[in-house]
């Protein structure tokens, strides 16, 4: 497994050696550290790494020396963090962007409309999957918009550095807890539960003082959301703003009060540390632990990477889809 470098203009100049290499890319991070010897500086700014045929790789932003520890840290955005970099704007006079199509046609006119064209390319070939008359929510992160777009199709994103290109296709995502489950003996689980959360919120829409529009939310234990009825008092009520200036329809204030009260409400996280290397970003997983009898059944959010003298190891946050 070569980790190559190239130049900005993805020109070839060698293969890097003893180097650690980190990655973390899906809903949050989408960046990349990869240290060496100091003796070892090889690239500059604007550089290209890239692993051939993998998702592996990005373009180098910062340099850290570290001299104490003679070492050399490049940092930078992953393939999937320059997407994110990037975002899908509805066109002049209209509301939102709407796309329908044959998925991999769709990726390709958002890499042009992303102007990525001269690093990144769609697959040429059909991927079978249809968009119909898909709505993008208002100037959406590039990554986040086309992982919705996707999931909205039971398909999710991959990403390959090929030849002189990041190729983009959009391939069926696979529901792994209809066929297997597996328990802590046979693949470790970090577990966070959050038993008390936020249970009420407070949204704020237009408006200057007493004449601004303020709707409250309120959850109860059941996930049930209510403008009336309030469950939690005291200790018990944990309260949280929504602010929203921009909006003057309630309805929309109320929405993304309710996706607020939702997120932050109680919940579960959950880290996998799975060998296999085949699940990918909108991939769903089932595992559970058989001390607590808490289960996952959830989409793989979030991928973290760790790559050594070969080894790689491969670290799976699971959750709720942005």
């Amino acid at each position: 497994m070569d980790l190559i470098y190239a130049d900005e203009n993805l020109n070839d100049i060698g293969v890097l050696k003893d180097f650690s290499f980190d990655l973390a890319f899906g809903n949050d991070e989408n960046d990349f550290e990869l240290t060496l010897d100091r003796s070892n500086h090889c690239c500059g700014a604007g550089y290209v790494i890239y692993i051939e045929g993998t998702e592996y790789g990005g373009i180098i932003d910062k340099l850290c020396v570290k001299s104490k520890t003679e070492e050399i840290t490049y940092k930078g955005r992953t393939w999937h963090g320059v997407l994110e970099n990037k975002v899908l704007a509805p066109d002049a006079n209209t509301d939102y962007l709407t796309i329908s199509g044959e998925a991999n046609t769709i990726l390709g006119k958002l890499i042009s409309r992303l102007g990525l064209d001269n690093l990144f390319g769609a697959d040429t070939e059909s991927s079978g999957i249809n968009i119909s008359s898909y709505r993008f929510a208002r100037y959406v992160c590039g990554y986040t918009g086309i992982r919705a777009m996707l999931q909205s199709a039971n398909a999710k994103l991959k990403v390959a550095f090929k030849g002189k290109k990041v190729i983009l296709s959009a391939v069926p995502l696979v529901d792994y807890s209809k066929d297997e489950q597996f328990d802590t003996d046979q693949m470790p689980l970090d577990i966070t539960k959050v038993y008390k959360g936020v249970n009420h919120v407070i949204c704020l829409g237009q408006g200057e003082l007493k004449d601004r529009t303020v709707v409250h939310l309120y959850m109860d234990a059941k996930g049930n959301i209510s403008q009336t009825k309030q469950t939690f008092t005291g200790v018990d009520e944990i309260m949280a703003v929504y602010e929203n200036t921009s909006s003057s329809n309630t309805d929309e204030l109320i929405k993304g009060g309710k996706e607020k009260l939702e997120k932050a409400s109680s919940s579960v996280s959950y880290s996998l540390d799975a060998e296999a290397s085949t699940y990918d970003v909108g991939d769903i997983v089932s595992s559970k632990d058989i001390v607590t009898g808490i289960s996952v059944n959830a989409p793989i959010v979030k991928k973290i990477v760790s790559i050594q003298k070969e080894q790689v190891d491969i670290e799976y946050k699971v959750g709720e889809v942005r």
